[in-house]
């Protein structure tokens, strides 16, 4: 790969027009030649980023060897890895022994990927294709979608405190799988526009600024929910008075009000609405110390007082997830009049 810094002289040209030659060494690097097209993308401090625009991408291809001595969850995360570089297709060659980590990756397509499909598959190698294209799910429609089902997540949950309802709460653990999904792919676009293989345009954002800022909200809901599930998780543990469950129950709608006011902001790009949040998120401090005061005052079995700790430290997540995605907002919005 040509390096460094090629010095290029201007020249007027026609009477009007301004041409500068391209080095020769990254022309052939990138397989540019005469009649081509490029595609010029003006960055934040007006320098210009040139980019080979081609009518077809050529397939972006990896293989990856698999061991019986590497443990299944590793082989996982190395198969995302790859996913989220931005490889269209995945070859995987499994050694002897190796069947458990060929389940493990095939569970992952299923749950944790979008638009990832086995082509082609024998005793000892396996082809994997990523057919979702950015035109057909943009990183801001994924990040609407995501957090719809993320905010359904959390609504469930805090109704389900002094209710609880098995079929929902089981529902809300399997609903994290395609909030999941959804990040992940989202990582994938934004990472496969830094590294040029698309234009931000291409993936539904006007420059990489606005790239970075939903890479933190995308993890940000992500967060939000986890800490859903981790809720659903121990609720069936609670079992504690009315009078608890109701102080929880006030805490969870007002996070969730906020992440729902969070994502309007966001999605708005409305600024004011995004700092007044930044600053009601503050006052929940109010409600966990009202709380923390309430189980001090009680005796609890330490059992009770752990289930209650882990619900109160995750709904106040969500509150404080929920600013960190309005300070993003304002931060867009800036950029936006820039």
């Amino acid at each position: 790969m040509p390096k460094g810094v090629f010095e290029r002289k201007v020249v007027l040209t026609g009477g009007s027009t301004l041409i500068v030659s391209l080095p020769k060494e990254w022309c052939k690097q990138v397989g540019v030649s005469a009649g081509d097209r490029l595609a010029m993308i003006v960055q934040p401090d007006y320098s210009l980023r040139l980019m080979p625009k081609k009518e077809e991408r050529e397939v972006y291809e990896i293989s990856m060897k698999v061991s019986r001595d590497v443990k299944p969850k590793v082989v996982v995360r190395e198969f995302i890895a790859r996913y989220l570089i931005g490889y269209d297709v995945i070859r995987v060659e499994f050694g002897e022994g190796t069947y458990e980590h060929r389940v493990a990756i095939k569970k992952a397509l299923t749950t944790k990927l979008i638009g990832v499909e086995i082509i082609e598959e024998d005793a000892k190698s396996m082809v994997v294709q990523c057919l979702a294209k950015p035109s057909e799910l943009s990183v801001k429609d994924a990040t609407r979608r995501m957090t719809r089902i993320t905010s359904s997540m959390v609504n469930d949950v805090v109704g389900c405190i002094s209710n609880p309802k098995e079929y929902v709460l089981k529902e809300v653990i399997e609903r994290e799988d395609t909030v999941d999904k959804f990040y992940l792919f989202i990582v994938r676009q934004l990472k496969s526009a830094a590294l040029g293989l698309y234009l931000p345009s291409e993936i539904g954002l006007k420059d990489l600024r606005e790239a970075l800022g939903y890479r933190i909200i995308s993890k940000s809901v992500e967060r939000i929910a986890d800490h859903a599930k981790r809720v659903a998780i121990v609720i069936p543990q609670l079992k504690i008075c009315d009078r608890i469950c109701n102080h929880l129950e006030e805490l969870g709608r007002k996070s969730s009000e906020i992440f729902d006011s969070a994502c309007d902001a966001l999605f708005r790009l409305d600024k004011d609405k995004a700092h007044a949040i930044v600053e009601e998120v503050e006052s929940i401090h109010h409600y966990e110390e009202k709380i923390i005061s309430k189980l001090l005052k009680t005796g609890f079995e330490p059992t009770q007082v752990l289930v209650i700790s882990t619900i109160l430290e995750s709904l106040k997540r969500v509150a404080d997830y929920s600013s960190d995605i309005a300070e993003i907002t304002i931060n867009l919005a800036a950029e936006s009049t820039a």
